[in-house]
């Protein structure tokens, strides 16, 4: 039997952990992420076929799915009969949402409750693909979070600052900030920024989200980059203490390492030295994230007895082996609410070869920064990355925000050419220049106020890039 007692309080010589006066990173070893790979390996195989057992009987898309591709329950015993399985879509579960969420009649109450519905991707409606929850997956989330922490070297003694704004459709990124605090039984300081609707009135302007983390001391700084560092911009012409912050955590956006080094230049002005800006590979489908222990260490899993990461060919969607450059798919080993299997995150990227060799677990770890598969633009004929332009836009320390437009010169006019708008906040001389140095498109430059380029409240993440072509 195994020794491993993932989310124990005690390790198997009895010690305690996570001992509230202890100082230092917690103790890593009884959440699962560092358990020895046979172990993950073996909680792994028996928490997907409890899973297959209700997909086959309970689970409206992938009953017919298999159905149609002649596949029984016998089919799929293990982590790599799930290759069997046709690769699911975004667009396979944004048109029927409701076809991949289990049916609950007859499930134990933890199993059938749903506890919350968070949103994903836009359906074909407009709205927002809702993900569902039951009590039971809510259990197992907040062992996401905890895994997510230990992964980070988070501190019994720290104290989160959350950056999220509230929005009108409920996502994970807010919501699950607390969520994580709870796991470890920490303080956190939801600082609720902007204003997501004229029925609001608790949200908080960017002097009083600063004012909060100096009065509590914040110890990691919680949310989507461009906020972030905007937070950090206006922190420093307030002359704002920010020496108590140890952490940033960002997810939502794209973080080239350029952003990393931005933060922590700031970060020293502040007072805050020796910063660690942990970068999160986020996904609703997830309702968590896959961390860096250490910058550039990789994105771990922090869940592995939850998801299974795999990497597959983009062409005939056959798996590829560690190392090799190709689609990420995500499948769900134990959930209750919404199910997906070899569900295709729209993100290429690399899978590690063994365990980590700065924390040691052996979960599966990306170690490529992923990138969207429809990431380039073609614009006037060239192939454009995107990457580009904003690694150059961050290095202008005085742009707070900016939004790259790609547009028909007339928009009316579907034979147009193609004209590239860049929307800035804050000076940026010979920026124009520089962009078509790197691309060999020459941008439009507009000037712009921060909040009309991204409104905290108004979406969760900012538009980084708009193409308003047909």
């Amino acid at each position: 039997m195994d020794q491993f007692v993932a989310g124990s309080d005690q390790d198997t010589s009895g010690r305690l952990l996570n001992n509230p006066k202890q100082r230092g990173p917690m103790d890593r070893s009884p959440h699962i992420v560092f358990a020895p790979a046979e172990v993950i390996g073996n909680r792994r195989n028996a928490q997907l076929a409890a899973t297959l057992d209700l997909v086959f009987d309970r689970h409206p898309a992938y009953r017919q799915l298999t159905k149609t591709e002649a596949l029984s329950r016998n089919d799929l015993q293990s982590i790599d009969d799930l290759s069997k399985l046709p690769v699911t879509t975004k667009t396979d579960y944004m048109n029927s949402p409701e076809d991949y969420r289990l049916e609950a009649n007859g499930l134990s109450p933890e199993e059938a409750a749903t506890w919350d519905v968070m949103h994903t991707t836009g359906t074909t409606t407009g709205k927002p693909t809702p993900f569902y929850s039951t009590a039971y997956d809510f259990y197992r989330i907040l062992s996401v979070q905890e895994g997510m922490m230990r992964l980070r070297g988070v501190d019994a003694d720290d104290v989160i600052a959350n950056l999220f704004p509230l929005t009108v459709w409920p996502h994970g990124a807010y919501a699950r900030v607390p969520h994580a605090a709870a796991a470890l039984k920490i303080p956190v300081i939801n600082t609720l920024p902007g204003n997501p609707s004229e029925h609001f009135g608790h949200g908080s302007g960017m002097d009083d989200v600063i004012g909060l983390v100096e009065r509590h001391r914040a110890t990691i700084l919680w949310g989507v980059p461009s906020y972030v560092r905007r937070v950090l911009i206006r922190a420093a012409e307030l002359g704002a203490d920010f020496s108590s912050v140890r952490h940033v955590f960002i997810t939502g956006e794209a973080a080239p390492e350029t952003l990393r080094k931005d933060f922590t230049d700031r970060l020293s002005t502040l007072g805050a030295n020796k910063v660690f800006v942990s970068i999160s590979y986020g996904a609703t489908e997830m309702q968590g994230g896959m961390v860096e222990c250490v910058p550039g260490s990789g994105f771990h899993n922090p869940a592995p007895d939850q998801f299974h990461i795999s990497i597959v060919d983009p062409e005939n969607h056959q798996p590829l082996s560690p190392g090799k450059r190709g689609m990420v798919l995500l499948s769900h080993l134990d959930r209750r609410g919404t199910v997906l299997l070899r569900y295709a995150l729209g993100d290429i990227s690399v899978l590690a070869d063994g365990p980590c060799p700065h924390c040691g677990s052996s979960t599966d770890r990306l170690i490529e920064t992923p990138t969207r598969m429809d990431s380039l633009l073609k614009i006037r004929g060239m192939l454009v990355n995107p990457a580009l332009m904003e690694d150059i836009l961050l290095a202008e320390p005085s742009v707070s925000e900016y939004q790259m437009v790609v547009e028909r010169q007339n928009p009316d006019d579907p034979l147009s050419p193609d004209r590239l708008r860049i929307r800035i906040a804050g000076e940026a001389p010979n920026i124009a220049e520089k962009i078509k140095a790197a691309t060999g498109v020459t941008p439009e430059i507009e000037f712009s106020d921060a909040q009309k380029i991204y409104a905290p409240g108004d979406t969760l993440k900012s538009k980084r890039v708009i193409d308003r072509r047909d």
